[in-house]
């Protein structure tokens, strides 16, 4: 496939300049976001888990061909590394909800919907074309602002031929039902430890893998506090693993004092 359509790449202490570039194109990468070790230490702690795992399938039994047969996907990541907390916590991701959510006045504050390891093994195809933000469909279209911003970290490199997502710049802002031609299709290929942001609205998928090791992401999507996450960071994870966490993690896992958040 010839790409023609590139991604802008944004050092991650720039959040005002990322911020331009989800306007402009709904997505961008964002470079520097992850140390080394810090990509090295939740690799090691989540590869038992993934021995676990059949191909196709997550840790919680679940199988759609949406996914991928070659595969492997985890949740409740905050009982499988405590470097997690560092990751939810990461001030570029905390930076962007604030601004896009909070000071645009869109919501009160932010919230995780969900986090998810992703695995793509060696012969897994593309996968279709999609948005996130259609699990909360009837909410989006309605709400012109974007209400999920999205982060998929590379713990492995992002490469061409290992399955890097393929990303439709501007396609934000497009109407339901249109299809990207190859020409405005790019591919988010970047090193280890940097980050592809993206809008809820923006078209994308995983990539193809052609090379003989996994292609390891790391998502986290963030949504105005006022819709319900995907996941139920209670259930997923051990409790007493959330209750652990700083309260500023735990507020972002929806775990508030006395389990009410009046003003959303």
């Amino acid at each position: 496939m010839t790409t023609v359509a590139e991604l802008q790449r944004i050092e991650a202490d720039r959040v005002d300049a990322i911020v331009d570039a989800l306007a402009d194109d709904g997505a961008c990468i964002a470079l520097n976001v992850l140390g080394a070790g810090l990509c090295r230490r939740l690799l090691a702690d989540f590869e038992g888990h993934l021995d676990a795992v059949v191909p196709g399938q997550d840790d919680l039994g679940y199988r759609d061909a949406f996914y991928g047969a070659r595969t492997k996907r985890l949740h409740g990541l905050f009982s499988k590394s405590s470097g997690m907390v560092d990751v939810l916590t990461h001030p570029l991701f905390l930076g962007l909800g604030q601004r896009l959510f909070v000071d645009s006045g869109l919501a009160n504050d932010l919230r995780l919907s969900n986090a998810e390891l992703m695995v793509l093994y060696p012969d897994q195809g593309a996968q279709t074309f999609h948005t996130d933000a259609v699990s909360w469909r009837r909410a989006q279209s309605v709400e012109p602002n974007e209400l999920l911003v999205s982060a998929n970290c590379a713990l492995t490199d992002f490469t061409a031929s290992n399955g890097a997502t393929r990303v439709v710049p501007g396609s934000h802002r497009w109407e339901p039902g249109r299809t990207p031609r190859d020409d405005e299709i790019c591919l988010a290929t970047m090193p280890r430890g940097s980050a592809l942001i993206y809008t809820g609205k923006a078209i994308h998928s995983g990539g193809e893998n052609r090379d003989p090791a996994p292609r390891v992401g790391l998502y986290l999507g963030y949504i105005v506090s006022w819709l319900k996450p995907i996941e139920n960071h209670l259930v997923t994870n051990d409790p007493d693993d959330v209750h652990a966490l700083p309260e500023g993690a735990r507020r972002l896992l929806d775990v508030v004092p006395g389990g009410f958040a009046p003003y959303a």
